[in-house]
């Protein structure tokens, strides 16, 4: 050939079965770099969905977190003809092929899973329709994670050894995002989190309620907090000592938490102060509220302590203040006052 001219089509390299392996494993290198950076979880498993899918072709796909506590899998996302179906089910560990898998903790590759005598149809779904699977469970620092699917649909439908080997590095990956996942929440959980009463903090107390005052003025609701202290609690400490004072905190916070609608926003401030957060409210439901925690807090056994009392105050934005300091300034000037005034009470 002429120099320079382009080789003709038989003499030019062929796509090798090493060139097909080297670029799945590039490809699956690049996810699990996705994977360690600081990406949203429903990104990344649309990304690991997208790279798994280029190299095993598959007709549909489910990604499952498993609760462990309920013993059940979550759908966390289905490309799917079913998907609707599919992410209202929760299947239990030990029951159909993906719970077989997740309760021994064994990859399944099944050409013909119509016609496995574990399987189980979701509900709502065709019960016959002819299918192969891969199954993977995601196990990550010896835990389970959840679990990985991917079908290929119709009478002739299969997967290959070399695609299952891939499909369960791909699972390796899935596993490890969940794993970051959870660790994330964990940690942002205790961040926001007094450890003594399982409350949320003075930190989160004050983000949430800006948060919740912007939306406030700009929907044109009100919002309501409450600012309470367990009366003359230093006599506690020095009568009982602080392992007592810490079991009335504690005792406290369950007060409150049975207390509050769900939407309340319930916070332990330092010390023995405590703050409330009820959006979309006023004062009125707020002194229903505090009602209900003067009542809740004589009536409680916080034994070897004697009955508790508290001072409450309430202040209503955008009213009192808009914007946190000055709405809580407010509430801690009522509280302040129900303590002069004899304690015990809402102000």
């Amino acid at each position: 050939a002429p120099e320079g001219a382009p080789a003709p089509a038989s003499a030019r390299p062929t796509l090798t079965s090493v060139d097909t392996l080297v670029d799945s494993y590039r490809r699956l290198a690049d996810v699990f770099h996705d994977v360690l950076s600081e990406h949203r979880l429903d990104a990344l498993l649309d990304r690991i969905a997208d790279a798994l899918g280029e190299l095993v072709p598959f007709d549909a796909f489910t990604i499952y977190q498993a609760d462990e506590a309920r013993r059940c899998l979550i759908p966390l996302m289905a490309r799917d003809q079913w998907a609707e179906e599919i992410m209202r089910d929760r299947p239990p560990f030990g029951e159909g092929i993906t719970g077989w898998a997740v309760e021994h903790r064994e990859p399944q590759l099944i050409n013909h899973a119509h016609l496995d005598p574990r399987v189980q149809v979701v509900p709502g779904t065709p019960p016959d329709e002819p299918e192969a699977l891969i199954t993977i469970p995601l196990v990550a620092r010896d835990a389970i994670k959840g679990a990985l699917n991917i079908y290929r649909l119709g009478d002739d439908a299969c997967f290959t050894e070399e695609e299952f080997e891939l499909a369960q590095r791909f699972g390796d990956a899935a596993a490890l995002a969940l794993d970051n996942a959870q660790i994330r929440a964990t940690l942002e959980l205790q961040a926001q989190t007094d450890s003594l009463t399982g409350l949320y903090n003075h930190r989160y107390f004050h983000e949430r309620l800006r948060a919740e005052l912007t939306r406030t003025t700009r929907s044109h609701d009100t919002i309501a907090v409450l600012m309470l202290d367990i009366d003359d609690f230093k006599r506690v400490n020095d009568v009982h000592g602080h392992g007592t004072g810490d079991q009335v905190l504690a005792g406290l916070a369950d007060v409150l938490r049975g207390s509050v609608r769900s939407s309340d926003v319930v916070c332990r401030l330092g010390g023995e102060e405590f703050g409330i957060i009820m959006a979309s409210c006023d004062a009125g439901d707020a002194v229903g509220l505090a009602r209900r925690l003067l009542e809740g807090a004589e009536s409680h056994d916080f034994a070897p302590a004697d009955t508790l009392t508290l001072s409450i105050g309430i202040a209503q934005g955008p009213e009192h203040g808009t914007n946190p300091r000055e709405l809580v300034a407010c509430a801690e000037a009522a509280m302040m006052a129900a303590k002069a005034r004899g304690k015990n009470q809402a102000v």
